[in-house]
């Protein structure tokens, strides 16, 4: 609410993200009846996903699985998270490059 609040010149939705076509429905309903199919399949160009809830030892495959699913279906530019369990996943990861000389 407070981003919509904040730039009112942006368009904003709220979905499952579990339910890719709902998603894509709300496009088609963004974009009016008369929109040609491409524009709709077209996809999104920011996705902001806010993963709640799934933080627990399987939170982190079902968050990857969420967004693996949200980047085949809607084809967005960039997709920004918000998720405890990806970000612990993202403190515990090392660039190779950084690991080929402590080996």
């Amino acid at each position: 609410r407070r981003a919509k609040d904040e730039r009112p010149h942006l368009h904003f939705e709220v979905g499952d993200g579990w339910n890719c076509n709902d998603l894509l429905r709300m496009k088609r309903n963004k974009l009016g009846p008369t929109a040609d199919i491409d524009d709709i399949l077209s996809g999104f160009d920011v996705v902001y996903a806010d993963i709640g809830g799934l933080s627990g030892p399987d939170g982190t495959l079902e968050s990857l699985s969420l967004l693996d699913a949200l980047s085949y279906s809607l084809r967005p530019r960039c997709i920004v998270i918000k998720s405890l369990c990806m970000r612990r996943l993202a403190s515990s990861l090392r660039p190779y490059a950084t690991m080929e000389k402590s080996l």
